[in-house]
């Protein structure tokens, strides 16, 4: 039975990504992509913990990011558009294509304790920032996001992120020590310290952050 364990969290996280965009709301649809999140970290180290990784667990976590990472933060984003047109659509369409996409790529690489190019989840998280930064009247967020330009450029420098070949440290090696995980330790210990000091810019700051230290990591880490 144990070999259920992890899709009853990936399920989770496909019901979440659904309501995301059933509720229609910037603040409980945010709150259901955090939870997603949670549940498709859990999946992966649950199957890894129990050894019971398969095909179509990892065809099954696919979908379910597309639905929660691709799918939700694209429709909740048509809601913080500048302007009422068609128009409009076009935007979250780069996010919803690079998520594809990435997730497409990600399945046909072997496994590896690194990612190529930025993972989905942070991409959403990076978005679900810009929700909160605008539901809470972070003026950065208000001011930026009242620009069309600015609106169509944030989906688009995150799709060619996503499919961009930049190596990126993940938590999957948590369990080998300090030495071995130094940049993932730090980059959890700036993103605890930034929901202290402001959580309306945690969120979208430490995608930030987590680009900037796998940078740093890449060069003095081979």
């Amino acid at each position: 039975m144990k070999k259920f364990i992890p899709t009853l969290f990936t399920l989770a996280n496909i019901c979440c990504g659904f309501m995301a965009v059933a509720v229609g709301d910037l603040k409980i649809g945010s709150f259901f992509l955090i939870i997603a999140i949670v549940f498709d970290t859990w999946d992966g180290m649950l199957a890894r913990a129990l050894n019971v990784q398969s095909e179509m667990g990892k065809e099954l976590d696919s979908l379910a990011d597309m639905i929660s990472f691709g799918i939700a933060p694209a429709y909740l984003y048509t809601l913080i558009a500048p302007i009422d047109h068609w128009f409009i659509y076009v935007a979250p369409l780069f996010f919803v294509i690079g998520a594809a996409l990435r997730l497409a790529k990600f399945n046909l690489l072997p496994s590896s304790n690194h990612f190529y190019g930025l993972p989905v989840p942070f991409a959403t998280l990076f978005l679900v920032g810009i929700f909160i930064g605008v539901q809470y009247e972070r003026n950065l967020f208000l001011n930026t996001i009242d620009s069309t330009a600015v609106y169509f450029l944030i989906p688009f420098v995150l799709m060619m992120l996503m499919l961009s070949n930049m190596r990126m440290f993940s938590l999957k090696n948590m369990d080998k020590g300090l030495a071995s995980n130094f940049f993932p330790l730090l980059c959890i210990v700036i993103f605890f310290l930034m929901l202290i000091v402001d959580f309306r810019i945690a969120f979208s700051g430490i995608v930030l952050v987590y680009i900037f230290l796998s940078f740093l990591e890449r060069i003095f880490v081979s």
